[in-house]
């Protein structure tokens, strides 16, 4: 096991807070998909009775960060894009 604290950048408190609850959360997933909840409870999302409520309102959260909009900015530069505002001017 790799001590957090001893790599060799330096993160600050709040990086380490940061690092630990990231670590926490991956290891819930992890236990969520070795006991069959994450399973259970995507099929349950997918059925006619879900509704796709979680999965519609995750794809939702995600169109709405804001690396969504530099992403559509971007790409409008690109030569296959009508809205064309630097390739083919």
């Amino acid at each position: 096991m790799i001590d957090i604290k001893a790599v060799p950048f330096n993160l600050d408190d709040e990086g380490v807070k940061w690092v630990e609850e990231t670590k926490k959360a991956m290891k819930q997933i992890l236990s969520d998909i070795q006991d069959g909840t994450f399973a259970k409870d995507f099929l349950l999302d997918m059925s006619d009775a879900g509704s796709q409520v979680h999965f519609k309102a995750m794809r939702k959260l995600a169109s709405e960060h804001p690396s969504e909009k530099v992403g559509a900015d971007i790409r409008k530069l690109y030569s296959w894009s009508d809205e064309d505002q630097l390739i083919n001017n």
